[in-house]
C-alpha cells in the first residue's frame, strides 16, 4: 500500500526541480540580467519571444515571467517585481496552473485563424484578478500563415494590461513581421560545468550517490537541454538504485566501450584496415548501432582537433584525455579529412539499405584516405622540387652557354628525365646577368616577375585575380600602375601591395588609372594560342588532315622537345 501511495506521489525530477523564480534559472544569464534591469527601470516591451532547443526552460521562463507581472507579495507590491514570493494568490495559482489570466495555448493543436480570432475577441477585456492578461503561446511557428497576419494588428498595439509571450523551437519559420514587434531572448544551450554542478545538487538533495564520469555522460548526451538531462538522471537513479556508476551509464546511454571507439579511430587513421573492419563488427556485435559508432568517431575527432589546437580542454574525461591526445599526433589534416568522410556518412547511413555495410564502407574510406597526401604539404614539396631544378638551370648555363633563339620558357630545358638536365639553352643577354641577379634584391624587375613571384610565394587567388582582370599601365620598382576590368573589386590592388612588401621587405604602390594599358595577361595568352593554332594549321601535314576533317578543332598544344 505504501508503495502504491508512494508511486502516487512521486514527481519526476525534471518537474519537481523547475526553476519557480529567475534566480533558479541556470544558464540563461542574459535573459535574468536584461528583466532585471527593464523591472527596475520600468520599461517591460509588452511581447517577448523565446526560443531555443527543447528543455533550456522556454515554458518555465514564460510562467516565471507571467508571475513576476503580477506578483503582489505581502499586498505590498503594486509593481511588477524581479522577486517573486511564490505565496501570494496569484504566484500560487499560476504554479498550479488555474490562474485565469494567465492563458496558455498549445498552438500546434490550435494552429488555425479561428483559435487565433478567440484570442483577439478575449484581449478586449479586462483581466479577471490581476495586473496583466498574459496569454502564453508555446510552439508558435505551428501557427498557420493566416493565424499569424490576424495576430498582427492586436500585436503591434495590444491594450496596456496584457501581455504576449511567444516559445518556440524554430525561429526560422516565424514571419518576420511578428519578430519585429517582440522582445526576442535565445535561451542558450547550458554547458557542460554548469549542468554537471545542477545535476550534482539534485544528487545530493535526493541522497543519490554518483561517480564523476557518469554525471559528465549525462550532461553531454543532454547536449544542453536541462530537462533532457534531468530525465537521464532520474533514468539513471532508478537503473542503479540510487547509486549511479559509471559503467551502468555507458551502458544506458549506448556509449558502453567508448575507449574501442578510440581504438578504432587509431587504426582507421593509421590505414590499418583489416584491424579495423574487424573491430567495427566486434562494435556492432556488442549491440551498438552503426550511426552510433560513427557519431562516437565524429566526438573523439572533434576532440582531438580542439587539442591540435588550443592544447588543453578541460571538459575531456580524465579516462580519456591520453587517448585523445594519442589520436591529435595524427595531426589536423588528417583529422579534418577523417570528420568530413564521417559527416558525409551520416547522411549516407539515413538511405542505405543496409546500415552495417554502410558503416563498414566508412571505414574502409577512412582507412585509405589517411595514406593521400597532406595538399599543403603537397605543394610544399612541388615548389621544393621547382626551386631545385631553378638552381640547377642557373648553374649549368653560366657552364654552357649557347646562342639559340629562345622561343619560350619551356624550350630553356631539354630534360631527359625527372632528375637528369643534358642541356639548357639561354640567350648570351641571360648568361651575362646571371651573376649579378644573385646580387640583387628579391624585387621582382617587371611585371612577369612580379606575377611569378606571387606563385611562388602561394598567393595564388591573388595572381589569378591580376592576370585575368588587370592591365598593365606601367611598371617600375616599387610602383605599379593598373587598370581594372569593369566590376573587379578596387581591394585587390591594396592586397597586391600588401603581398609585394610582405615577399620582398621594401615599399610599394599600386594605384589605380584610367588609360588603356596594355591586354590582361590571359586576353595575351589567348592571342598567342590562337596564333600558334593558325601556325600549325598552315603545316602541310596539318592541313592535309583538316582537308579530310573539316570540322576538326586543335584543342592544346604541347611541346615535346
Amino acid at each position: 500500500m505504501n508503495n502504491i501511495t508512494e508511486q502516487k506521489n512521486y514527481r519526476v525530477l525534471a518537474r519537481k526541480y523547475r526553476p519557480n523564480n529567475f534566480n533558479e534559472l541556470i544558464g540563461q544569464d542574459t535573459l535574468v540580467k536584461t528583466f532585471n534591469n527593464s523591472l527596475n527601470k520600468g520599461r517591460l516591451a509588452h511581447a517577448f519571444l523565446l526560443t531555443g532547443i527543447r528543455g533550456v526552460g522556454k515554458t518555465t521562463t514564460a510562467r516565471i515571467i507571467a508571475k513576476a507581472l503580477n506578483c503582489v507579495g505581502n499586498g505590498n507590491n503594486t509593481e511588477p517585481t524581479f522577486e517573486i514570493c511564490n505565496n501570494c494568490s496569484p504566484c500560487k495559482s499560476i504554479n498550479k496552473g488555474n490562474f485565469l489570466d494567465v492563458i496558455e495555448v498549445d498552438a500546434a493543436s490550435r494552429t488555425g485563424v479561428d483559435g487565433i480570432r478567440e484570442i483577439i475577441d478575449a484581449v478586449m477585456y479586462s483581466p479577471n484578478n490581476a495586473r496583466f492578461k498574459v496569454y502564453i503561446i508555446d510552439e508558435v511557428h505551428m501557427l498557420s500563415n493566416a493565424a499569424f497576419n490576424a495576430l498582427l494588428k492586436t500585436l503591434e498595439e495590444p491594450p496596456e494590461n496584457v501581455k504576449f509571450i511567444f516559445a518556440t523551437t524554430e525561429i526560422k519559420k516565424i514571419p518576420a513581421t511578428i519578430i519585429s514587434r517582440c522582445q526576442r531572448f535565445d535561451l542558450q544551450r547550458v554547458d557542460i560545468d554548469t549542468l554537471r554542478t545542477h545535476l550534482s545538487k539534485i544528487c545530493e538533495s535526493e541522497n543519490i550517490k554518483f561517480e564523476n564520469d557518469s554525471l559528465f555522460q549525462i550532461c553531454k548526451a543532454s547536449e544542453g537541454s536541462v530537462r533532457d538531462a534531468l530525465s537521464l538522471l532520474d533514468q539513471a537513479a532508478s537503473l542503479c538504485q540510487d547509486d549511479i556508476k559509471d559503467e551502468v551509464v555507458l551502458n544506458m546511454l549506448g556509449l558502453n566501450g567508448y575507449e574501442k571507439n578510440i581504438e578504432l579511430i587509431e587504426l582507421c587513421l593509421s590505414n590499418n584496415c583489416d584491424k579495423a573492419l574487424k573491430l567495427y563488427s566486434e562494435i556492432i556485435h556488442n549491440g551498438i548501432q552503426p550511426i552510433q559508432i560513427i557519431s562516437n568517431l565524429l566526438e573523439v575527432c572533434h576532440l582531438a582537433s580542439k587539442l591540435n589546437v588550443i592544447k588543453v580542454d578541460a571538459s575531456i574525461p580524465e579516462t580519456i584525455q591520453k587517448d585523445i591526445l594519442n589520436i591529435s599526433s595524427f595531426g589536423l589534416p588528417k583529422l579534418v579529412k577523417a570528420w568530413q568522410i564521417l559527416i558525409k556518412s551520416i547522411e549516407e547511413l539515413k538511405y542505405a539499405p543496409n546500415e552495417e555495410q554502410s558503416g563498414s564502407m566508412t571505414i574502409i574510406k577512412l582507412c585509405f584516405a589517411s595514406i593521400l597526401p597532406d595538399p599543403a604539404a603537397l605543394l610544399d614539396e612541388l615548389s621544393n622540387k621547382k626551386n631545385t631544378l631553378e638552381t640547377t638551370a642557373q648553374s649549368k648555363a653560366t657552364e654552357k652557354p649557347q646562342n639559340k633563339e629562345m622561343l619560350n620558357t619551356q624550350q630553356m630545358l631539354n630534360v631527359s628525365n625527372e632528375n637528369e638536365i643534358d642541356e639548357i639553352i639561354l640567350e648570351p643577354s641571360v648568361i651575362k646577368n646571371s651573376k649579378d641577379d644573385i646580387k640583387e634584391s628579391k624585387s621582382p624587375k617587371n611585371f612577369s616577375e612580379m606575377l611569378d613571384l606571387l606563385l611562388e610565394n602561394k598567393e595564388a587567388l591573388l595572381h589569378a585575380q591580376i592576370i585575368n582582370n588587370a592591365h598593365l599601365i606601367s611598371y617600375d620598382v616599387g610602383l605599379v600602375k593598373l587598370r581594372l576590368n569593369i566590376n573587379t573589386d578596387i581591394q585587390i590592388l591594396k592586397k597586391l601591395s600588401l603581398a609585394l612588401e610582405q615577399i620582398t621587405k621594401e615599399k610599394w604602390s599600386v594605384l589605380s588609372s584610367e588609360e588603356e594599358g596594355e591586354k590582361t595577361i590571359v586576353e595575351k595568352q589567348a592571342i598567342e594560342l590562337d596564333e600558334a593554332k593558325e601556325k600549325i594549321k598552315s603545316h602541310k601535314d596539318v592541313a592535309e588532315i583538316f582537308k579530310y576533317f573539316p570540322e576538326a578543332k586543335i584543342s592544346s598544344i604541347k611541346d615535346n622537345n
